[in-house]
C-alpha cells in the first residue's frame, strides 16, 4: 500500500507538463487537421504546430493549464487521467479560441511570440478559424460517448456563453473611471473564470459526483480566476517582459483600466485625482504612462490589487479543500493553482 507522500509523487510524475502534453497535444492535433484545409492550416499556426507556410514548427503551444487543472481533478474523483483526455483537449480548443478573437480584439501583433494568426491570415480567416475551434470544441464533448455527456456538454455550452458575454461586457461597458470593482469582477467572472470552472467541475460531472462537490470545484475556479486575473494586471503594469512575453502597460496604453488602476481611483487623494487628468488624454507615450504607473502605486492600487489577488487565492484554496478530492490530487492542484496565480515553476 502506498503512502501518502509517494501517492502524490506518483500523481505529479502521472500529471507532469510533458505527460499531459504528450496526452492532449496528438488528441487537438488531429482533431484539428479534420477541419476544413484552409481552417486547418491557420488553426495549426495558432497553436504552435506550424509555421505560416504550413511547415511543422517547434514554437509553443501555451501552457496546457486548463488540461492540467482537469486531469488533476479528475484523479481526485477517482478518475484516471486518460478518463478525460478527449475533454482536457476540447477545451483547450475551445481556450485557443478565444485567444484568437482576443488577439483581433485588442489589435494584438503578436501571440507567445510570433505574429498573431490574423497578422498572418486577415481578420476574416482568422475570426473563421476562431469559430471553427470554438465548434470543433463543443462537438467532441456532445459525440464523446462516456458517463455524463449531457452534463459536460451542458457546462461547456455555458462556459462558452459566459465567455462571449465577458468579451462583449467588456467592449460595451468599457470599464470606465467610474466603474466598480464589482463590475471588473462579473467580466473576469465570465471572460476568466468560466473556462478554469468548466476544467475542474468536468472530471466531477463524468464521475457523478455529489452537488456539493460540484459547487465546490465550481467556487474554487471562480476564485482563482479572479486571482489570477488581478495578479496579471499587476504584471501588465509592473512585469517583467521577459516573464510575461507582453510590453508592459499595455492595458494603460489602452486605457482598459485594470484592477490596479481601479482601486487606485477609488482610493482618491492627489494622486488619484491626478491619474484621472492623465488617464483622460490621449498621451500614450512611455513617459506618461510611465507616470501614470506611477500614480497608481501611489495612490495604493498595487498594495490593494496584490492583496485582493492573494484573499481570492486563499479562497480559491478553501473551495478546493471542500471538494473532498484525494489528497494527492488536492496537492496537486494546490500547486497547479500557486502556478497559474504566482508563475511558480
Amino acid at each position: 500500500m502506498s503512502t501518502p507522500g509517494t501517492a502524490s509523487t506518483g500523481l505529479q510524475a502521472l500529471l507532469s507538463p510533458g505527460m499531459v502534453r504528450s496526452a492532449v497535444l496528438p488528441v487537438v492535433r488531429q482533431q484539428v487537421s479534420a477541419l476544413e484545409p484552409t481552417l486547418a492550416r491557420i488553426s495549426a499556426y495558432h497553436l504552435g504546430f506550424t509555421d505560416e507556410r504550413g511547415e511543422p514548427s517547434g514554437a509553443a503551444s501555451g501552457k496546457l493549464t486548463r488540461a492540467s487543472l482537469m486531469m488533476a481533478a479528475a484523479a481526485g474523483v477517482g478518475l484516471r487521467p486518460e478518463d478525460v483526455v478527449s475533454q482536457a483537449a476540447a477545451l483547450e480548443l475551445l481556450h485557443n479560441s478565444t485567444l484568437v478573437h482576443d488577439d483581433i480584439i485588442d489589435a494584438d501583433d503578436l501571440r507567445r511570440g510570433r505574429p498573431a494568426a490574423w497578422k498572418v491570415f486577415g481578420t476574416g480567416l482568422a475570426i473563421l478559424a476562431g469559430d471553427a475551434l470554438q465548434a470543433l470544441s463543443i462537438q467532441m464533448v456532445v459525440e464523446d460517448p462516456g458517463p455524463g455527456r449531457a452534463e459536460i456538454s451542458g457546462a461547456f455550452a455555458e462556459a462558452t456563453r459566459l465567455v462571449l458575454s465577458g468579451q462583449s461586457r467588456e467592449l460595451t461597458v468599457r470599464l470606465g473611471p467610474d466603474a466598480g470593482v464589482a463590475e471588473y469582477d462579473r467580466i473576469v467572472e465570465e471572460k476568466t473564470s468560466a473556462l478554469l470552472e468548466c476544467a475542474l467541475v468536468t472530471p466531477a460531472l463524468r464521475a457523478g459526483s455529489p452537488g456539493h462537490v460540484v459547487a465546490a470545484l465550481r467556487g474554487a475556479g471562480r476564485h482563482l480566476g479572479l486571482a489570477f486575473q488581478i495578479a496579471n494586471d499587476v504584471e501588465d503594469i509592473w512585469g517583467d517582459p521577459a516573464v510575461t512575453g507582453k510590453p508592459v502597460r499595455g492595458d494603460i496604453g489602452r486605457r482598459n483600466p485594470s484592477f490596479p488602476v481601479l482601486a487606485a481611483l477609488a482610493a482618491g487623494g492627489a494622486a488619484g485625482e491626478r491619474l484621472l487628468g492623465l488617464w483622460q488624454s490621449d498621451d500614450s507615450t512611455a513617459a506618461h504612462l510611465r507616470e501614470m504607473a506611477d500614480l497608481v502605486e501611489e495612490s495604493g492600487g498595487r498594495r490593494t490589487a496584490e492583496q485582493t489577488s492573494r484573499d481570492h487565492f486563499g479562497s480559491a484554496l478553501a473551495h478546493l479543500g471542500r471538494a473532498e478530492l484525494s489528497p494527492a490530487a488536492t496537492a496537486e492542484l494546490t500547486t497547479l493553482f500557486d502556478r497559474i496565480v504566482h508563475r511558480t515553476t
